[in-house]
């Protein structure tokens, strides 16, 4: 048995493997993340070896300490399916490394762009050779709205709602506008710009927002949620075999 966990800046998800079959999956508020593992790993002491993806910043050592076995962390120190052509690679957030070693296992053999829609949108490429060159950081939609209220004086704080029409006819609706089409019209460059050097371009959508933009982004496809759960289960036999 083997625990896949990825630990993002609100939830962290866990995927329990057996023989190659996902047998359990889940779902943890990442600050709460050491106390429920404590508690799975008592109920589950024939766990054999950990992975984690962490973007959060849980004690690596206290974690270590109730597991009792095997822990891989994510980074670009350990072995990856992938080169790594990036200036600062020990500077590489796991999501990042994880999002590319998904994609490499989904669709071997292929130029792939995954865009991850999270707090922060990440664009990562790698080419068909296995080779990783980096990408593009930008505000999500949660930064964007928090943002607009932080840095202004009278501009409000709002939650996510789908807007009708491009033309804002209201404060609100003018945020709304700016924040949704403003986000599908930098996916939308990005997917371009890579498609002028890369013609069979494979496109991945993932991560929490990736639904906001269900019918927006053509040519793509979004991920299962069983993606990064998969990539990082190959990782660890990389390292653990």
């Amino acid at each position: 048995m083997n625990l896949i966990l990825d630990i993002g800046n609100t939830f962290s998800k866990y995927s329990v493997f057996e023989s190659d079959r996902i047998i359990d999956q889940g779902t943890w508020k990442s600050k709460d993340t050491v106390e429920e593992f404590e508690i799975w790993i008592k109920k589950n002491p024939e766990c054999e070896s950990i992975i984690v993806s962490d973007v959060y910043g849980i004690d690596n050592s206290v974690f270590e300490l109730k597991a009792k076995c095997k822990v891989v962390w994510v980074s670009s120190y350990i072995n990856l399916p992938f080169k790594i052509n990036y200036e600062t690679s020990q500077s590489l957030g796991s999501d990042r490394l994880s999002l590319i070693a998904s994609a490499i296992i989904a669709y071997p053999k292929k130029n792939c762009l995954v865009i991850d829609l999270g707090t922060c949108i990440t664009y990562d490429f790698v080419n068909k050779n296995r080779e990783y060159y980096g990408g593009s950081i930008s505000p999500g939609f949660s930064l964007r709205y928090m943002s607009l209220n932080t840095y202004t004086s009278k501009l409000p704080q709002l939650k996510f709602n789908l807007p009708k029409n491009i033309t804002g006819n209201s404060t609100e609706k003018s945020i709304h506008s700016g924040i949704y089409f403003g986000i599908i019209g930098e996916v939308k460059n990005q997917i371009s710009a890579y498609n002028k050097n890369y013609k069979d371009l494979t496109v991945i959508l993932t991560g929490g927002d990736a639904n906001k933009l269900a019918n927006q982004i053509k040519n793509s496809i979004f991920a299962n949620h069983n993606f990064i759960a998969k990539g990082l289960y190959t990782v660890l036999q990389l390292n653990t075999n």
